[in-house]
């Protein structure tokens, strides 16, 4: 098969946890770069990539790299490209761009200019002019401009990979699945020993544990890629993949995975997303205040996600809820690996432990810290 260049989004902070994730699946080793993994693969890499990508938003396949010194030269090197074979005058197509560039420094013009050339391109080859559909396209082409350096993607993916499609419905403060599982890996859970979430919302981090330790594709719930609508996708290969990730699938019989919330409509998400997923009886769900939660076993991983005033929070005291957080974590825990997810540093310190190690991570628009406090006896007497 003809190889070529991929760029894996993820979340920013989870590069290295996303290279060593898909490593696995490839014949050449990742590289990391800011927010996101680049690769050489295959047509069956970026179909792999796609299906079994925890950590992973958008793997982009690169199919142009030129050096621009203008806004001319840019229209003309974008024109020259094969667009006819590419999008073709029958499908519709959409273009995002990054850019940072004091040379292209009008994003929206930069754009427009890159979208002129594909139009005219086509029509000057076919004798009519391709749609735009900016929501669901046919195909969707990505610009990534950094000073005079051009590369144009196609996004493979389609919506984000964060997608699964176990959630019913959105909760408000829910942190998506590409994050959640990044946690998850974040915290070198061995995945025998019992894992909890004592403030689960809508069950996310619990659901992706549970995913992850028993080796279940974190989209096999979905069958909608952008590479479906490409003119030489391979059904037949997808397929093979596809049946061969379920038979990979290990269920742990004796494994322990716990979520609790004092939310009970949070509770009920939860319970549908399981539902969907067919996994009805392999996480504990619980109605409960985090100040009763006791540890089911003598060790184990615990992770996270309190409010932080962003989303929600507003409506408690939420300095005392993270004091309340480090004396249960001190009285009950001993034992376990606790990991705190916040966007809020101020309030972080009113859990009085000390921290043995602090990962910066970036939740949408938000700085957060990933906290690790290894709970051991006398460890913070």
């Amino acid at each position: 098969m003809k190889m070529n260049e991929y760029f894996l989004t993820c979340p920013r902070g989870l590069e290295e946890v996303t290279s060593a994730d898909i490593a696995q699946y490839l014949e050449s080793s990742p590289m990391v770069d800011k927010g996101g993994v680049s690769f050489k693969g295959n047509e069956q890499d970026m179909y792999t990539i796609n299906l079994y990508s925890r950590t992973g938003m958008h793997l982009l396949k690169k199919i142009h790299f030129f050096n621009s010194s203008g806004y001319e030269n840019l229209y003309k090197s974008i024109f020259k490209m094969s667009w006819s074979k590419i999008v073709g005058k029958d499908k519709t197509f959409s273009i995002r761009s990054k850019i940072k560039s004091d040379i292209f420094s009008h994003s929206n013009f930069t754009t427009l200019k890159i979208k002129d050339a594909i139009v005219d391109s086509i029509k000057k080859d076919l004798g009519s002019r391709p749609s735009i559909d900016r929501y669901n396209p046919d195909i969707k082409i990505f610009a990534i401009i950094n000073n005079n350096s051009i590369k144009i993607y196609m996004d493979s993916s389609g919506r984000p990979l964060f997608m699964r499609g176990y959630r019913t419905k959105i909760h408000k403060a829910a942190l998506n699945e590409s994050m959640a599982a990044g946690l998850v890996l974040l915290s070198n859970w061995d995945r025998k020993s019992a894992f909890y979430d004592i403030m689960c919302g809508s069950g996310t981090i619990p659901i992706e544990a549970c995913l992850i330790a028993n080796n279940i594709p974190p989209r096999i719930l979905r069958d909608d890629y952008a590479f479906h609508k490409w003119d030489d996708f391979d059904e037949s290969l997808w397929n093979i993949l596809k049946e061969k990730s379920i038979k990979g699938i290990n269920m742990n019989k004796n494994l322990v995975i716990y979520g609790s919330d004092l939310v009970k409509k949070n509770l009920e998400l939860c319970i549908e997303s399981l539902s969907k997923l067919k996994l009805d009886d392999k996480i504990i769900f619980k109605w409960m205040d985090f100040n009763n939660f006791e540890p089911l076993e003598k060790n184990g991983v615990i992770i996270v996600n309190p409010p932080y005033g962003e989303r929600i929070g507003e409506q408690f005291n939420l300095e005392e809820v993270y004091k309340l957080l480090g004396d249960k974590f001190k009285k009950n825990c001993s034992g376990h690996d606790v990991y705190v997810f916040t966007g809020n540093a101020s309030l972080a310190k009113k859990i009085g432990l000390r921290t043995k190690r602090r990962i910066i991570l970036k939740n949408g628009t938000i700085d957060c810290r990933l906290l690790y406090y290894p709970m051991r006896e006398g460890s913070f007497k």
